[in-house]
């Protein structure tokens, strides 16, 4: 008849009594198991993951942090001259309006102003549009010196710009400082 003294726990056995022992032979099996289920294909997965994760990753660093709606996409900045006024096409949903950006300063300033038969240029300090007669300072207010009977043009809208991957984005909708 087997002794009645509890035998010392073996090593590899908790303390709350769960059994953390394989035999040597049952250990082997396991293993041979696991390799047996973890085959090549798994390898190649985890292989392929992991560059879906680092391409995922560049692209994500790399965006140049174009900016989402309401900014809107007008002009690549190679077709802004330093120096100079120059007109674009407005963004979409601004029908009627064209972008008027001003880089005869340090920073670069931005309008929207109706669209019309000429383009707006520089005038002294502000904004002309010759054609049609209209003038504005430099701050997009109509600027006098308008004959009898011609009406003053409507304001230019000061609206805020970025510049990001080489283009220049406004905000239509916004209001520049």
């Amino acid at each position: 008849m087997p002794a009645s003294d509890p035998t010392p726990p073996r090593p590899g056995r908790d303390p709350g009594g769960r059994v953390a022992y394989l035999p040597p032979r049952a250990a082997r099996a396991r293993k041979l198991i696991l390799r047996s289920q973890l085959g090549l294909g798994w390898i190649v997965a985890s292989a392929l993951f992991g560059l879906v994760i680092l391409v995922a990753g560049v692209l994500f660093l790399t965006r140049e942090d174009r900016p989402g709606p309401p900014w809107a996409r007008v002009a690549p900045l190679s077709s802004l001259p330093a120096g100079a006024v120059t007109e674009v096409a407005g963004p979409a949903g601004a029908a009627g309006r064209v972008v008027v950006v001003d880089r005869r300063g340090g920073e670069p300033r931005t309008f929207l102003a109706p669209a019309g038969p000429c383009p707006v240029v520089a005038a002294g300090g502000g904004f002309a549009r010759p054609c049609a007669g209209q003038r504005w300072d430099a701050a997009g207010a109509p600027a006098g010196g308008r004959g009898a009977g011609e009406e003053a043009p409507p304001p230019l809208r000061r609206v805020p710009a970025r510049f990001a991957g080489g283009d220049l984005y406004v905000d239509p909708d916004g209001a520049a400082d």
